[in-house]
């Protein structure tokens, strides 16, 4: 090869371009989050101070209130049906409490108060082995890393003595803000069709897999122009009939967004830097995580830096469209469609996911992992040195019935890849001979074609894998795959 570009692949390079500096112009997840806007006419004043739920049940379903700028400490509010939360801007909701009268004890800041040990849940890294516990501590508005106990207490770290009644710091105190999470929601019922608008939701002990904002027991909930941060467990959970749209989502201890149900809508927002606690991605932690759903769209939402996958659907997951996300930069699978079904994902730009280097095949920007009848096309990789770019992966997988999740029926078509190292792709099987699945990669009815791989002339032997043989790009081909793809040297 000499370096022969076809017209199809120029215009691939082009279209997948001009759809990123398309995503950036037209704002898109650039707008997201709170913005000063006046609440409607016709919305109930709230003070900071005053108990929201108060007001709201005296003003009854379909009511319209309107929080004021100002911290919003320590509520937890359940919505009625039809009823709207407006912000202005600075209207601040915050799960915490603020902590004073610490004394200085040996080489760290103590302080005497009784706190309830929250139930465990979820299941953490070696390094951070009590992630799932959801009390948090900030010194002006810095998180603080959680010890399992005094040994190695010092500067952004603190530990809680349930037994004594102790919050341990290793910081000094003296003039700055110390808060500890205490409220476990922001917004949580079985309510429908609630709006949650212009507001920013921080430092709730929510739990892992309950949101801070939890609508995923109602229905038909909008969260939209949120800022959502440095909550413990979820930022957002869903439910059916959620929208999620322009909203900022950052340094939630567990995920960004979590939730099941039909019918689901996230666009357009901004998810990154989530799993500040350490969960293990491998259990659930990162930007966005669904499951369960039928009807599922991410569209247009720029997803990055957070410590696991980008945008994941998992377990009988149907109906699912990925569409024009930015996702970069995340430790784990860009976009991560999991022991589920029908899907598209179609014009997405990845660049540099699966840094966390899982090993074998797992480092991805796009992941098929046992799904069937998905169309991946014409979306823009940038994958980083040591990582592939669009993988099928079976592993004879059961679902709860015993049944075999099957990798089949996928088409790989017309996606442009451009890799920093070694080029990677393909469809790889780790069952045993004689498991159901064990062909399931070669004779399932799956195909990569018309792809473009644009690889450095010095990026060492390329991985391609086609059931369980790792070959290079000739044997691939001979394959039966990408009979018009072209790999492209730089």
């Amino acid at each position: 090869m000499r370096g022969w570009v076809s017209e199809g692949a120029v215009r691939r390079s082009v279209l997948g371009t001009l759809a990123l500096v398309g995503f950036l112009i037209a704002g898109g997840a650039a707008r997201a989050g709170v913005d000063d806007a006046r609440c409607p006419s016709n919305a109930i004043a709230v003070e900071p101070g005053t108990l929201i739920q108060i007001v709201a049940d005296r003003a009854g379903a379909g009511a319209s209130l309107c929080l004021k700028n100002g911290i919003h400490r320590a509520q937890a509010v359940r919505p009625l049906a039809k009823q709207k939360f407006y912000g202005e801007g600075q209207s601040v909701l915050n799960g915490s409490r603020v902590l004073t009268g610490f004394r200085r004890e040996e080489s760290f800041w103590v302080l005497n108060i009784a706190l309830q040990r929250s139930r465990k849940h979820g299941e953490c890294l070696p390094s951070a082995p009590i992630c799932n516990q959801p009390e948090a501590v900030f010194i002006d508005d810095r998180p603080l890393a959680r010890l399992p106990g005094k040994n190695g207490l010092a500067s952004g770290k603190f530990f809680i003595d349930y037994a004594a009644g102790k919050i341990y710091l290793g910081d000094d105190p003296t003039n700055r803000t110390v808060e500890l999470t205490v409220a476990s929601f922001a917004f949580e019922s079985t309510a429908a069709d609630v709006l949650i608008s212009n507001i920013t939701v921080e430092k709730f002990a929510s739990a892992a897999q309950k949101g801070a904002i939890h609508s995923r027991e109602g229905t038909g909930w909008t969260i939209e122009k949120c800022e959502v941060r440095f909550n413990s467990g979820a930022g957002i959970s869903v439910g059916t009939g959620s929208r999620v749209r322009n909203c900022d989502i950052h340094h939630n201890g567990q995920i960004g967004i979590e939730g099941n149900g039909n019918d689901i809508r996230i666009e357009n927002n901004l998810i990154w830097s989530n799993n500040i606690h350490g969960f293990d991605a491998t259990w659930e932690a990162g930007g966005v995580k669904i499951a369960l759903s039928d009807g599922v769209t991410f569209r247009g939402n720029h997803v990055y830096d957070n410590d696991g996958p980008g945008l994941w659907c998992d377990i009988d997951c149907r109906n699912v469209l990925y569409e024009e996300n930015l996702v970069e930069n995340n430790q784990d699978v860009g976009i991560f469609h999991e022991i589920s079904f029908k899907a598209v994902i179609r014009n997405n730009v990845l660049r540099r996911n699966g840094l966390g280097n899982r090993g074998w095949f797992w480092g991805t920007d796009i992941l098929l992992s046992a799904s069937e009848d998905v169309v991946v096309s014409d979306n823009t990789l940038t994958t980083a040195p040591g990582r592939c770019g669009i993988m099928l992966i079976d592993q004879g997988r059961r679902n709860s019935s015993g049944k075999f999740y099957k990798t089949r029926n996928n088409t790989v078509r017309a996606n442009e890849m451009i890799f920093e190292g070694a080029a990677c792709a393909g469809g790889a099987s780790d069952t045993k001979p004689g498991s159901e699945n064990f062909g399931i990669i070669t004779s399932g009815n799956n195909l990569f074609d018309d792809n473009i791989y644009r690889v450095g002339r010095q990026s060492g032997a390329t991985r391609f894998v086609w059931g369980q043989d790792v070959t290079g790009w000739d044997g691939f081909r001979r394959k039966g795959q990408e009979r018009n793809g072209r790999l492209i040297p730089l």
